[in-house]
């Protein structure tokens, strides 16, 4: 787990209550895995939450960018490569193994919310409208979380000045303390 994923799993450890399983292995998958699986007792609520961020605006995808992400990471197709020994020449998919995968974590199919965290969009207008269609499109509920504007401004909200175990939460811990008591 690198930091960024190891900061969304605080995030939706402490901001949305879940328990969370990082890294989980797409079974029988090749080289293949979930950043993170969580679950919600009180909501009911699951997640399967991939995320990949760099802070270079230049780099953030756009919603067409976010097909191609989405169907690699959410509904197992490979992605497109020049070859016959490929995954895409072979026709190989790996959405069963990653529906075996959440049913092995006990979650159930229809209920699971696949969301992907990025630094943010370059074209934010166009999102709503792109998830809508996609979602439609291949009977599944994806979102889009802003590491920028949702994930580190909440999770800095909710933790608090406890001397956490959690190097990243004692981290943010601190930095928001140096933020609070710079202002004043």
């Amino acid at each position: 787990m690198n930091a960024v994923e190891h900061i969304v799993e605080c995030y939706f450890r402490y901001c949305k209550g879940c328990f969370t399983m990082t890294d989980v292995k797409i079974q029988s998958g090749n080289n293949r895995q979930v950043d993170l699986l969580a679950y919600n007792l009180v909501t009911k609520a699951q997640y399967h939450v991939e995320s990949s961020v760099t802070h270079c605006k230049e780099w953030s995808p756009s919603t067409n960018d976010l097909c191609e992400i989405f169907d690699k990471k959410f509904l197992g197709l490979p992605p497109k490569r020049e070859g016959k020994n490929t995954d895409l020449a072979k026709g190989k998919t790996y959405i069963d193994k990653i529906k075996n995968t959440y049913q092995g974590a006990g979650f159930n199919l229809s209920k699971i919310n696949r969301v992907f965290v990025t630094w943010a969009i370059t074209d934010k207008a166009d999102l709503d409208n792109f998830l809508i269609s996609y979602n439609k499109k291949h009977g599944i509920r994806v979102s889009v979380l802003s590491f920028r504007d949702q994930v580190l401004p909440e999770l800095l909200k909710k933790i608090s000045t406890s001397n956490y175990e959690d190097e990243v939460l004692r981290t943010l811990s601190l930095l928001r303390q140096y933020e609070l008591q710079i202002q004043k």
